[in-house]
């Protein structure tokens, strides 16, 4: 199939999305080639980022085997999932500023993950899949509306709660594995260094427009249906009596809706919910 909501222009040198002026052969290469550099280096400093947070991991358990037992408080180790929810959500609502959160997929998808705080500004970031679980949408405006911002990754490698003085990091899904209560300054700057890397990283989710039950409009789903059977930006605004850069604009508004970075993702999205 081609042209419509696969397609990454219309054919007239202009990105239907976006609506950028670009030429068809040298321009769209040279685009593509600095996407692709903008996105190695922030893969490179992801890779830093949890390379450096290893390492400390290392030097911690050096300093543990040095330790007797009896220097260990109960809540440096976290055992399971359960302990962690409960631990992130006592860290959440007492501590005193707002805090980062890192929604990881949980070893059993019908997990709860950590409630949000109601009045509190907390940055959350999502594992993409789970706003696939059943009632996933649901629980992500929950999350955004008491205020927080909320964003998106394709998928996150653990589930962490971080704080000014201290973080708490989930098991992972391997055996035998702990999660950690972090309270060494270099630890827990480490940990927001890992956040704040991945928050740049992540696509904005528009609080308020996640509900499970809220559709588009009925002329955004003739704009989708119309892209999905190969109509391009031109033929969809003559269908509909408005002008190409008022379909672009709606375009634009599903996309951020969705979370999508191209007319192919928000092509998933929406058939993934049931749009198209």
């Amino acid at each position: 199939m081609s042209g419509g909501i696969w397609s990454e222009t219309d054919g007239s040198g202009t990105d239907p999305l976006w609506g950028v002026y670009s030429s068809p052969l040298d321009t769209a290469a040279v685009s593509a080639m600095e996407l692709r550099l903008l996105l190695a280096a922030g893969q490179r400093e992801l890779v830093r980022a949890q390379h450096r947070l290893i390492d400390q991991y290392a030097q911690l358990e050096r300093l543990e085997e040095h330790q007797s037992p009896a220097a260990h408080g109960p809540d440096d180790v976290v055992r399971d999932w359960t302990e962690f929810t409960r631990l992130a959500g006592r860290l959440t609502a007492e501590a005193p500023d707002d805090c980062r959160m890192l929604h990881g997929m949980p070893p059993d998808p019908a997990s709860a993950g950590p409630e949000p705080t109601t009045g509190r500004r907390h940055r959350t970031i999502l594992d993409r899949r789970l706003l696939e679980l059943p009632g996933g949408l649901g629980r992500a405006d929950d999350t955004a509306r008491p205020g927080g911002e909320i964003r998106v990754v394709a998928a996150a490698p653990t589930s962490m709660v971080v704080c000014e003085r201290m973080a708490v990091i989930a098991p992972t899904s391997a055996a035998r594995s702990t999660g950690w209560v972090l309270r060494a300054p270099t630890l827990v700057q480490l940990a927001t260094h890992y956040f704040d890397s991945l928050w740049r990283q992540a696509q904005p989710l528009a609080a308020g427009s996640t509900a499970a039950g809220e559709a588009p409009s009925n002329v955004q789903l003739q704009i989708l249906r119309l892209a999905a059977h190969g109509a391009k930006d031109e033929a969809i605004a003559r269908s509909l009596g408005r002008s190409p850069r008022w379909v672009r604009r709606h375009f634009e508004l599903l996309a951020e809706r969705l979370g999508a970075s191209n007319r192919m993702t928000l092509g998933i999205a929406a058939a993934r919910r049931g749009w198209i």
